[in-house]
């Protein structure tokens, strides 16, 4: 088969392709032998239908049958060949309803298509990223700590007899109402309000105040900011509220046993925990920050065009989806916070950052042989359905079921990479002001 490729600018080429005449005579003559065993003609035994016959009655399907076996594969092995990736489906000239197909001829034909196009990726060490260490000061400790204190806090009813004064705690029963309905989860029995903590509407604190114990008052109030559902945004409620309690808040110390009623054998052992709580939960930000950098530089130091046909495709897919989604759920687009003037552009952003992605990591893989073993797949999923108490196997087939098995190795294999690229990333230089 003989191969000639044009570069016509871009990410686009044109393939000419000629299947030789032997191949096509080859082909026919399958063909012809196939039909002749498979069609009754009168006067004739099945099988024993002259080929001329057969050539002269079946011809047109024959020959489409010929192209149809014939061109789709001389294309496929022509990339395969030339080493080339398509991104779209090619443009066939002449259509395969107009292509001819003569016995000693060859077959000539050309196929235009969108290709993966050639890139170079900067050098791993000129990517510069921020390598700097977790530091978690004892202030931010302790703050968390603090914190953590408040939660175990006791509120206990003071024993003087007087109304309730800025800044004290309470004990209430509440019901918020509108429209004269109890809204969901809107009572409470017994529960202790520490003013300023935004637990009710300032409306509804402020008016606690001068109230007795044992007394009762509604107070109207804004529920926007409170209860933040979509149902009551901009509405007013009101609050049937009965004091049962003037309280005074009680910390715990902090010693051993508040340790020990956290799970922990002293104060010193909770603390260290807590540190380096925190400080993992640092390095995780700063590998998040990390992987941004890595991804924007590559990005942006690699030049390479992405097909618009591709782009257009994966937005139209997109927006299909996302309609459909809609649709499911009698939603208009306005309800779920969706511009669909908007959306195909910032769809087109998305597109073409993943597809960047997806094309750079695919290069980094196979330029350094990283790969997601069938043993590190196992023990990877094994590990997300322990954190999710389901049972590693029955999550693995249900993976495989949902086609999604090949899906959770490419996110390994992605984190693999992104390990690596971070690992040989250059330390961007701190800034020194003397």
């Amino acid at each position: 088969m003989k191969i000639d490729v044009e570069r016509l600018g871009g990410s686009q080429v044109r393939l000419r392709i000629e299947i030789p005449a032997e191949k096509v005579n080859e082909e026919l003559e399958r063909n012809y032998k196939t039909l002749r065993t498979q069609v009754s003609v009168p006067g004739f035994r099945r099988g024993r239908v002259p080929t001329s016959i057969i050539k002269a009655r079946f011809a047109d399907h024959i020959k489409s049958e010929a192209i149809q076996n014939l061109v789709p594969p001389a294309y496929e092995d022509a990339l395969t060949s030339e080493q080339l990736t398509p991104l779209s489906t090619p443009d066939i000239s002449p259509s395969l309803n107009q292509i001819e197909i003569k016995e000693n001829k060859p077959i000539v034909f050309e196929a235009t298509v969108d290709i993966k196009p050639d890139f170079v990726l900067p050098k791993y060490e000129d990517l510069v990223i921020d390598k700097t260490a977790p530091n978690i000061p004892r202030e931010e400790v302790e703050t968390y700590i603090g914190r953590l204190q408040d939660q175990y806090a006791t509120y206990n009813p003071i024993d003087e007899e007087r109304p309730v004064q800025e800044g004290d705690c309470v004990r209430i029963d509440s019901e918020c109402l509108i429209d004269g309905q109890l809204i969901e989860n809107g009572a409470q029995q017994d529960v202790d309000i520490e003013p300023g903590m935004s637990m009710l509407p300032p409306e509804v604190e402020s008016e606690l105040i001068g109230m007795v114990v044992g007394g009762s008052k509604q107070i109207e109030a804004d529920v926007s900011d409170t209860y933040p559902n979509s149902a009551l945004a901009g509405k007013h409620a009101v609050f049937d509220v009965t004091l049962n309690a003037i309280t005074e808040k009680q910390l715990p110390n902090l010693d051993d046993e508040f340790a020990k009623d956290l799970g922990y054998e002293s104060y010193d052992q909770l603390y260290g925990a807590i540190w380096n709580n925190l400080v993992e939960e640092e390095k995780a930000i700063i590998y998040g920050r990390q992987q941004e950098e890595v991804l924007q530089q590559l990005i942006e130091r690699t030049e390479v065009e992405i097909p618009d046909s591709l782009v257009n495709q994966h937005v139209q897919e997109t927006i299909q989806n996302i309609q459909q989604q809609l649709n499911r759920e009698g939603r208009a687009p306005e309800e779920a916070g969706v511009d669909m003037e908007k959306l195909p552009e910032e769809l087109r952003e998305d597109v073409i950052k993943q597809t960047k992605q997806s094309w750079f990591f695919d290069e980094i893989a196979e330029r350094e042989a990283i790969r997601v073993s069938d043993n590190e797949l196992d023990v990877e999923i094994r590990i997300v359905a322990e954190q999710q108490n389901r049972d590693p196997q029955k999550y693995t087939s249900l993976l495989k079921a949902n086609n999604q098995l090949e899906e959770f190795r490419g996110r390994l294999r992605n984190e693999k990479i992104y390990r690596f690229l971070v690992e040989r990333a250059s330390a961007k230089q701190s800034l020194i002001i003397s």
